[in-house]
């Protein structure tokens, strides 16, 4: 059974902003992500997972993909989750209109921190989702989105300081692209997918590897709503407990499995324990 959300669905036409030229503000369209049904991630755990510990942060996906990582992988690994519900990687002066929270601001010392204390195998820095909303930084008048060149340039700079923080111990560092959203979402998804594989491709020599979560969530026809009778989201849209499931061993499989390729857009790099730190699991 895969059925769809209206806007995100089968016939909604997703297809022509694939492939194509530049739109009317510049942005090249997203990469093919297939004829479907996307798969959503993986039903097993490969065996080479195990031993390792994982550092997540980001945002709220970060952390409902570590609790994903504590449900399929936590009796053999150990996973940090220091996914923040509402924090993005901007550090602005304002998003949506609103302060950000203290904890939000605090990223580059925490990171630092957990990188020296866990000593993680590997990394998963998933921000994007709240950086969709607007913010405001470095003084500008009003509030402007990743579709603004100001905003771009900022969140380069500041996913670049991260990766630098992160891969500070040759420690590799895997990135996600994001679901393509819909309404007023859309171009905006689109905007920040093309930037995370930029970023990609000039980290590759540090390490970083970016996972094409666009891919395992949609097709060239949308994005569904359901797969197999299980829900795919939640009622706030993060990913359900069997889908960030499947998304959580689909990453781990990438970062350890042998011989695994992370499935990513062209052009891009390729003992157990709770998590130390919980992010709420709103946006």
């Amino acid at each position: 059974m895969l059925t769809s959300t209206a806007g995100c669905g089968k016939g909604s036409g997703l297809s022509r902003l694939f492939g194509g030229a530049p739109d009317s503000k510049g942005f090249p369209s997203s990469e093919p992500l297939g004829s479907g049904p996307p798969p959503v991630g993986a039903a097993s755990l490969d065996p080479a997972v195990q031993g390792k510990t994982v550092l997540v942060v980001g945002d709220s996906w970060a952390g409902r993909l570590a609790e994903g990582m504590n449900a399929v992988a936590s009796d053999r690994n150990r996973i940090v989750n220091g996914g923040m519900g509402g924090c993005g990687i901007m550090l602005p002066s304002t998003q949506s209109g609103k302060p950000p929270l203290a904890a939000c601001l605090r990223w580059p010392t925490q990171w630092r921190l957990d990188m020296n204390v866990f000593k993680p195998d590997a990394v998963l820095l998933r921000t994007g989702n709240w950086d969709l909303e607007p913010a405001a930084f470095d003084g500008i008048a009003t509030e402007v989105d990743i579709t603004d060149k100001r905003f771009r340039k900022r969140f380069e700079t500041q996913t670049a300081r991260a990766i630098d923080i992160l891969t500070a111990h040759g420690t590799p560092v895997y990135l996600t692209n994001v679901r393509i959203a819909e309404g007023e979402y859309q171009e905006k998804s689109i905007a920040m997918n093309n930037v995370m594989r930029a970023i990609a491709v000039r980290n590759k020599g540090k390490g970083v590897h970016l996972l094409n979560l666009a891919r395992q969530l949609c097709d060239d026809s949308g994005c569904p709503q359901e797969k197999d009778g299980h829900r795919m989201y939640d009622e706030t849209q993060h990913p359900s407990k069997w889908s960030r499931e499947r998304l959580a061993t689909w990453v781990l499989n990438a970062m350890f499995a042998r011989r695994s390729v992370p499935s990513a857009p062209a052009g891009s790099a390729d003992p157990a324990g709770n998590p130390a730190r919980s992010g709420a699991p709103a946006r």
